[in-house]
């Protein structure tokens, strides 16, 4: 019989019992899970569950801690197959065009849409890269309010608008005023917290992004930087600065605890000595590396060496398995095969990156662990399939053969949010079906560019065949 999760809709106070709990020591049987208010209160063997507690039952079922998503781009949901088959740098042709068109309306469908994705990919909580501003930021922190997910906001302070940081430039005075309205604005909302994001040495100058780095960190927030991802960079920066990018924001001061990298997927062992030095944390991005990269993220070493580093989607798509799948495949192949290394991180190394490691990168020190005093976020598993019996190893399982329908519920602080793939306490099939032109027309933004173009044109032409004799 398929077991009911609307006895938790509401409830302040309950205690679960699944088959299978996954923790930071790995998978138990026999465990339970207390939940009171937004936070995880107990977690322990059943028979030593305190007097009182009588846990609902999940038979067939595990907890595991919810996934983050530690880089993605709101204002992107509906590109989706644009990209397919494109060349690197599709940012400046597809994205740039698509972001800059948004007005409030389509903000706010984009990062609803994509939030519901992101729930069903089992995603809890999710890292915003964007150029908004404080209305299209507001826009977005409704849909949050409105779907219960956890989200990183931000707000893009450049010194620069010229590519060549030429001037005119804005004084920093403004760019901190600036993240203070940005801080401001999240403090309304319970699941929001704030950061600032720059665009790196194109827009703004090496001390400009060691203040800002050191602004965010007085202030407690997280300061994200893309760098390292693609040839154009590193070059450009080499030419420029005689350092690559990671060395360069090293010796400006811009790496700290603070610091999210997105990508580093061009960093060599001296950046990532650097990284690991400074306490900064990367997103890494397997799909966008596969799908429109120049490289894979040396995650291993970042392992290796002790760099901080979660998970990210980089809008591509946002489905926590196959982002898992990703991140072990990706490494295998550049990394694990050249070397006969065939654990390649083992899976717990991936499973905890996109849970525990992407939550810290987020800078969510009291999420991603099913463990007492975090924060209720997790998912209920269903564990009877085919894909998944019989179980041997349940971490590689949750890399290789889960699947997000799979998903029974959806916990984000306490409360489900999602259950058997639909959202609660709002119409997702009304709100796609109100929201489809305005998604079509947002994907044919003018000034979208696609070089390769769509799959069609390279389908060879065939004659058609007579058809055969009675």
């Amino acid at each position: 019989m398929p077991v009911s999760f609307s006895a938790l809709l509401n409830s302040r106070h309950y205690a679960l019992a699944p088959d299978l709990v996954l923790t930071d020591d790995g998978p138990q049987r026999g465990h339970s899970v207390i939940v009171d208010g937004r936070d995880i209160t107990w977690v322990g063997p059943i028979a030593q569950l305190p007097p009182g507690e009588a846990p609902v039952a999940l038979p067939g079922h595990a907890i595991i801690p919810g996934f983050t998503d530690a880089h993605t781009h709101l204002g992107l949901t509906f590109g989706k197959s644009l990209i397919g088959g494109e060349p690197a740098q599709i940012w400046r042709r597809i994205w740039g065009p698509m972001e800059a068109a948004h007005d409030a309306e389509s903000a706010y469908a984009s990062a609803k849409w994509q939030f519901l994705e992101q729930l069903r990919g089992g995603f809890t909580g999710v890292v915003n890269y964007t150029s908004n501003s404080p209305v299209l930021n507001a826009a977005v922190h409704r849909a949050a309010d409105e779907v219960g997910i956890r989200l990183v906001s931000t707000i893009l302070q450049d010194e620069s608008a010229s590519e060549s940081t030429n001037g005119p430039f804005i004084p920093f005075s403004d760019l901190a005023a600036g993240i203070d309205q940005h801080i401001a604005d999240v403090g309304r909302h319970r699941r929001i917290t704030a950061s600032v994001s720059s665009s790196g040495f194109f827009r703004n100058r090496p001390d400009t992004l060691g203040a800002i780095g050191a602004y965010a960190h007085a202030k407690g927030i997280l300061h994200q930087i893309h760098a390292n991802e693609h040839f154009p960079e590193v070059h450009e920066i080499n030419l420029r600065h005689g350092l690559r990018p990671i060395e360069l924001l090293d010796r400006s001061g811009a790496l700290g605890p603070q610091t999210l990298i997105h990508h580093a997927t061009l960093a060599t062992d001296r950046e990532v000595s650097a990284l690991a030095r400074s306490g900064a944390a990367v997103s890494y991005n397997p799909v966008a590396s596969e799908w429109k990269g120049n490289a894979v993220a040396p995650a291993l070493a970042f392992v290796a060496h002790g760099v901080r580093f979660g998970l990210g989607s980089d809008a591509t798509r946002y489905d926590g398995f196959r982002t898992l799948d990703a991140a072990e495949h990706a490494q295998r192949l550049v990394f694990g095969l050249r070397t006969e290394d065939f654990s390649s991180g083992a899976a717990w190394t991936w499973v905890d990156a996109i849970t525990r490691g992407s939550a810290d990168a987020a800078g969510w020190s009291n999420a991603g662990l099913i463990a007492a005093g975090y924060r209720a976020d997790f998912l209920i598993l269903d564990t009877d399939r085919p894909e998944t019996l019989p179980s041997w190893d349940f971490e590689w399982e949750l890399v290789r053969y889960y699947n997000r329908d799979q998903i029974a519920a959806v916990v984000v602080d306490g409360q489900p949010v999602l259950i058997g793939g639909q959202a609660v306490g709002w119409d997702s099939a009304e709100f796609i079906r109100r929201h489809g032109e305005l998604a079509r027309r947002v994907g044919q933004t003018p000034g979208i560019t696609r070089v390769h173009g769509a799959s069609e044109r390279y389908r060879p032409k065939r004659q058609l065949r007579a058809s055969p004799s009675p």
